[in-house]
């Protein structure tokens, strides 16, 4: 697997000594996850935190009529894990599927602390990126209980255009509370503009 992609986004937050990073990376297991096949299912406590390297999965629940809303997409270069159900020992309410094949570097709670305690820089590194995480996704899921699904949509296209072009439409649908229709409504009505 090529970790490339991971150095680069430690080393967009810390400075990573290039011996230490092949030493931290002893304590990730190299997955490989089928497109449709999960990662974690609600109701279970996350063995890993993962880390994409290749691929995109979506993270979704299913509402209490029995209807899959996702709430979020996570592409190459990003976590997506559920640390504090893991630190918790509390089932994830979540579900975590690829969307297409993936690979995937996984971390348990235990490699996560001793990573802490025998490398500086991913304490900084952690200390600095979960509070961002968390901030990220509580504004996100902010935007979509009070934005409009165009506006949603136009956001989607500025921040992460690669989402709409390796996206199924019913899924960018799902993620906007709208259906398949008013999506094709809504790309339309922003074409013409």
């Amino acid at each position: 697997m090529d970790t490339s992609i991971f150095l680069t986004h430690l080393k967009s937050y810390v400075d990573v000594p290039e011996e230490e990073f092949r030493a931290f990376l002893t304590l990730l297991v190299p997955l490989q996850l089928k497109k449709d096949e999960h990662f974690y299912r609600a109701g279970e406590v996350p063995r890993y935190s993962p880390f994409i390297l290749k691929g995109c999965l979506r993270q979704y629940v299913v509402t209490d009529n029995g209807d899959e809303q996702i709430i979020l997409f996570n592409e190459e270069g990003n976590w997506a894990g559920q640390v504090g159900s893991m630190r918790t020992k509390t089932p994830t309410n979540v579900y975590l599927q690829a969307l297409e094949d993936c690979e995937i570097l996984g971390i348990t709670l235990d490699h996560i602390d001793l990573g802490m305690a025998r490398f500086p820089w991913y304490q900084r590194y952690f200390l600095k990126k979960y509070p961002a995480d968390h901030a990220r996704l509580l504004e996100q899921a902010n935007r979509l209980k009070t934005e409009s699904p165009e506006t949603l949509y136009r956001q989607l296209l500025n921040e992460r255009p690669s989402l709409v072009l390796r996206l199924p439409q019913y899924h960018i649908a799902n993620y906007l509370g709208v259906r398949t229709e008013t999506l094709s409504r809504i790309k339309n009505k922003i074409a013409r503009r």
